[in-house]
């Protein structure tokens, strides 16, 4: 006998069920709650969006009110004028700057608090461009300024408000943090905090790298045109090769490892374009207009003096990096001449200073690859020779440093470059990329391929994360 699995239907009327008042109450807040979120899903702030937005406009409100310190008595507080960017690190300065000028901040220690966090992170101004507030690794938020005088520790504020243009720094893990100094007593307002000075914040953001803005700028030498003359400078002649065409395989070989690690090159000319220091087109101006960090010049030289490579820097920074590069190429196994008996590393000269009708030394330094590199710390753009720069004189600027890799009269010079060039470039990279706490790329096949944003044409093996406002950069293709 078949078993019938059907349920029969009872007969009778069916009664539909009601939602209580409650239960509707319960139903349109959670209709709301969807609403709202599906609003906020779709319209929260993603890594392009972050490019316009800085930690402050983000950051939770309660966190701000209950972190931030706002009463200080007059023995409390410490006033500045002063400040200057190179490369990743800023510098503050209770006078005007001035690099042959002794500031009160020199030695002092500063003190950075996130009052997000509470967490404290120490420095200490060394009187260099490049010994300060090292902004490339600090963590994500808005910092207190603090500068210790003797032993007291006081709130650094500004007369005047101060408002930096946001410093992106080199690519680390494709990303970089946006970094603004800001100094106004109505910085919090939007908290409703009020403050009684200036008071100097530092606002640091992460963000995706834009693709205009570059790491290191590369400067092949040859091919250089004097402003002063009119006169264009071709470089150094060894056998049949230039000194515009061996920079530029220098420059290269040092951009393919660079950007194997995730950096991003410009380069300050294309091909055998001819170009000077100064002006909207000077080689000067192909950093800036990238937010550089490092300017690299690569040069040869006729000094009979000279038969093994060297590196230069400006007078007004410690030759901290320089120094980073020659231990690097001494690592790679490169041997390197002795110029400098004083400074960190024998191998690091500092540029000659000009001097006055009174033979006493004044602020700016000889060569123009350095000099107009450097913005505010080396003084760009008012040396008053050749006019061009001006623009620069209060910029952010680049860590300059010239590498002289060959002596085109000297054949053991030009003989030993060649044999070892390949190291050369592996050093110069090793140095920059340690000295910024960089990783370097996990092997050799990584830097096959690789050329300078706007050097020789090359193949990239590492596609940069880059973000744009308007598209992409039509000097890379990325």
């Amino acid at each position: 006998m078949r078993r019938n699995h059907t349920t029969q239907k009872q007969s009778g009327p069916v009664r539909k069920r009601r939602l209580s008042p409650y239960g509707w109450a319960l139903l349109v807040i959670l209709a709301a709650a969807l609403t709202v979120g599906t609003y906020w899903w779709f319209n929260r702030p993603g890594p392009i969006d972050k490019l316009d937005l800085t930690v402050l406009e983000t950051s939770d409100r309660k966190a701000v009110q209950e972190g931030i310190h706002t009463e200080f008595s007059q023995n409390e507080v410490y006033p500045v004028q002063d400040y200057a960017i190179l490369g990743e690190t800023l510098t503050l300065y209770q006078n005007p700057y001035d690099p042959i000028v002794t500031d009160p901040t020199l030695g002092k220690n500063i003190t950075l608090r996130n009052i997000l966090t509470g967490e404290e992170l120490s420095y200490t101004f060394g009187g260099g461009g490049d010994l300060g507030i090292q902004t490339g690794n600090l963590p994500e938020g808005v910092y207190e300024i603090y500068l210790y005088d003797q032993y007291d520790k006081k709130r650094v504020y500004f007369d005047e408000k101060v408002l930096s243009d946001p410093l992106e720094t080199m690519r680390r893990d494709k990303s970089v943090k946006s970094v603004v100094l800001d100094a106004d007593r109505d910085i919090l307002s939007d908290y409703d905090i009020t403050l009684d000075r200036n008071y100097a914040f530092l606002v640091v953001t992460d963000q995706v790298p834009r693709v205009k803005t570059v790491d290191v700028v590369l400067d092949p030498g040859g091919n250089l045109y004097n402003e002063l003359t009119g006169v264009t400078d071709t470089g150094t002649q060894y056998k049949d090769s230039s000194e515009s065409q061996l920079a530029m395989e220098l420059a290269d070989l040092v951009a393919a490892r660079l950007e194997a690690a995730g950096l991003k090159v410009a380069y300050t000319r294309q091909g055998d374009d001819i170009a000077g220091y100064y002006g909207d087109a000077g080689r000067a101006a192909a950093g800036y207009s990238r937010q550089g960090k490092v300017f690299l010049s690569l040069v040869m030289t006729e000094d009979e003096n000279t038969a093994r490579p060297w590196l230069l820097t400006s007078p007004f920074v410690s030759g901290s990096l320089p120094s980073n590069m020659a231990y690097a190429l001494r690592q790679a196994g490169i041997e390197l001449r002795s110029v400098n008996a004083t400074a960190p590393d024998e191998a690091v000269a500092y540029d000659t200073q000009q001097q006055n009708e009174d033979w006493s030394y004044n602020q700016f330094s000889m060569t123009p690859a350095i000099r107009e590199t450097g913005g505010k710390i080396t003084w760009a753009g008012q040396s008053g020779v050749i006019t061009g720069n001006q623009m620069y004189q209060d910029a952010a600027g680049m860590y300059p440093v010239q590498f002289v890799f060959g002596n085109g009269e000297n054949e053991d010079s030009m003989e030993y470059y060649l044999t070892h060039k390949e190291q050369i470039a592996d050093g110069l990279a090793a140095g920059i990329l340690e000295y910024y706490g960089i990783e370097p790329p996990e092997s050799d096949s990584e830097t096959q391929t690789v050329g300078g944003s706007t050097g020789t044409p090359q193949a990239s093996s590492v596609p940069a994360q880059d973000a744009t406002e308007q598209g992409t950069d039509p000097s890379r293709a990325e």
